[in-house]
């Protein structure tokens, strides 16, 4: 399993950071969890092409997470005619704007290609070379509406991703599989926290590797390197364009 960070910003883009995407490659397949990045571009500057993309899940439906799949699938249905996807939505709103947008600038999609859904909260998908398995967070006003964390499964290897999680971690939402069970990476947001929220699950955490993403604000930065001596497992920061091979 191979994750490229296409996207590792907050809820804006700096200067040389996209906003939150994940490319996940599996043997000859791509996936990729939230397009808050524009992916069409991304996947070119990577010499990837939109018809590589098996499958795009969403953490939630803020725009810093989704705002890329506009143009993926505005292209996807004009001009690259050789994109067959999933697009798993997190809520009806979400796949009702993304809808009226094509609508409105193309007169629709082709549905056999560019496939939409809306997940369960017990979402899992499984095509026999990854496995993705929801986990519910309360990111969004106390968890009134879906968001997640994933547990990602492939060629031996488990990774969780939180997706953003409560304000100040305040509903205790952080996966408790991290504590539960072995992970080989733990790819977590540190936007809606700092280390001293996040501390006792880090330090109960059963994972290889730690990878801070959607750092803010920047101040961040150097409290997660001060606090990179205090665990028994390796922790980085996220840039764009950063790969973990696994």
């Amino acid at each position: 399993m191979k994750i490229t960070f296409l996207g590792s910003s907050h809820g804006v883009p700096a200067k040389d950071r996209y906003c939150s995407s994940l490319m996940i490659e599996v043997s000859e397949s791509i996936y990729v969890i939230d397009t808050g990045a524009p992916l069409v571009d991304r996947l070119l500057q990577h010499d990837k092409v939109p018809k590589d993309v098996k499958a795009i899940f969403f953490t939630h439906s803020h725009g810093d997470h989704l705002n890329g799949l506009l143009s993926f699938v505005d292209l996807g249905t004009w001009f690259y005619k050789d994109v067959s996807v999933d697009i798993h939505m997190t809520e009806e709103r979400a796949l009702e704007g993304v809808t009226a947008y094509l609508k409105g600038i193309l007169g629709g999609h082709n549905k056999e290609r560019i496939r939409f859904s809306v997940v369960p909260s017990d979402f899992v998908y499984d095509d026999g070379q990854l496995k993705v398995t929801y986990i519910p967070t309360k990111h969004i006003e106390g968890g009134n509406r879906p968001t997640y964390a994933m547990l990602l499964e492939a060629e031996g290897k488990r990774v969780v991703v939180t997706g953003d999680l409560s304000q100040g971690l305040r509903y205790a939402d952080f996966p408790k599989l991290v504590a539960e069970e072995d992970t080989d990476l733990v790819i977590c947001e540190m936007a809606h926290f700092g280390v001293s929220a996040v501390r006792p699950y880090l330090e109960t955490a059963r994972t290889k590797e730690l990878w801070f993403t959607h750092v803010y604000p920047y101040h961040r930065f150097d409290d997660i390197e001060a606090a990179k001596a205090d665990f028994p497992y390796p922790i980085h920061i996220a840039h764009d364009d950063d790969v973990i091979e696994l």
